[in-house]
Order: structure tokens, then C-alpha cells, then sequence
């Protein structure tokens, strides 16, 4: 059997829901707090404790928004891992060589402490010079046959990892 796949990974729509619901609920609680309907604290200390609050769930929400990207992941048959960011565009002569082929993507390994679950892969993707990217992928990102896939190979490489560092799986 052969763990070679390439997938496209889109941003997930239900992590930016989930993180726009904490925001929200973030906004909720800044709103009682301003409104004095939490807490005893004199109008000062409680406008900036709501002020706070409501930046927070502002920058969060917008900064969770801007930083979604589109990553192309392509793990060869040996466990090689190549991530790079999508455009839309793909180059199908660089598709059967990447391995061997300059592009634009760079080589990463799956590092210790990625989340291998059902219906999540948080995948902590280390580069060279020690840069991880952290790559959630969840089932509304890929399609059914690829995150199942995505999850195999990655499940692979994972046991293969830790058997060359000499630990029991």
C-alpha cells in the first residue's frame, strides 16, 4: 500500500465559526461587564476591563480571518512531506517530480506533539531552521477520500517517526 497523496487544504469554515463564537461570546461578556451588569467595579476600571474585552474579540476574530491560507501538502510514498502555500494554480509537470523539482513549497517533517484524531488533524509541520507551521486540517477542508487519506498517511509517518527514535508504539 502506498501512502502518496496530494492534496489541496482550503480554511476550514467551521474553525472560523468556532473561533467567530468565542469572539462573540468574548463581545457578550465585555458588554455586561461595561454595562455594570457583572462584577462591582466603578465605572473607570470597568470601561477599560470592557474596552479590553471587546478588542480582544475584535482583533482575534479579524486576525483568525486574514491569516486563513490555502496550503498544497504532498507526502511522497516514503513519508516525504512537502507543504506549500496554494494559489489555484497547478503546474502538472512539477506534480511528478516534486520530489526532485524546484518549486515553491519547502520540505517539513511531522513534529512531536501533532493531533491525530477522527475529525481533526492538527499537524505541527517543522521546516528548516526549526520553523513549525501548524496546519489544522478538519473534514470540511479536504474532501471525504482525502482527509481519510491525509489521516492514514499521516498516521503512518507518525508510527515510522517513533519507531526510528527507538520508542515502543
Amino acid at each position: 500500500m502506498s501512502i502518496a497523496i496530494s492534496a489541496v487544504v482550503n480554511p476550514s469554515r467551521l474553525l472560523l465559526a468556532a473561533i467567530g463564537g468565542m469572539c462573540v461570546g468574548i463581545a457578550f461578556a465585555a458588554s455586561m461587564v461595561g454595562l455594570s451588569k457583572v462584577g462591582e467595579l466603578s465605572f473607570y476600571p470597568r470601561c477599560v476591563m470592557a474596552g479590553l474585552c471587546a478588542l480582544t474579540a475584535f482583533l482575534g476574530f479579524f486576525q483568525a480571518f486574514w491569516k486563513r491560507k490555502t496550503f498544497r501538502i504532498d507526502i511522497s510514498g516514503i513519508g516525504q512531506i512537502r507543504l506549500m502555500e496554494y494559489n489555484g494554480v497547478a503546474d502538472s509537470s512539477r506534480q511528478r517530480e516534486w520530489p526532485n523539482g524546484e518549486d515553491n513549497g519547502e520540505l517539513v517533517q511531522l513534529a512531536a506533539g501533532s493531533t491525530i484524531w477522527p475529525y481533526l488533524l492538527l499537524l505541527r509541520l517543522e521546516a528548516e531552521g526549526r520553523r513549525t507551521v501548524v496546519l489544522p486540517i478538519l473534514p470540511d477542508c479536504v474532501g471525504a477520500d482525502n482527509f481519510r487519506a491525509l489521516s492514514v498517511a499521516c498516521r503512518w509517518i507518525a508510527a515510522h517517526n517513533i519507531r526510528a527514535e527507538g520508542k515502543i508504539v
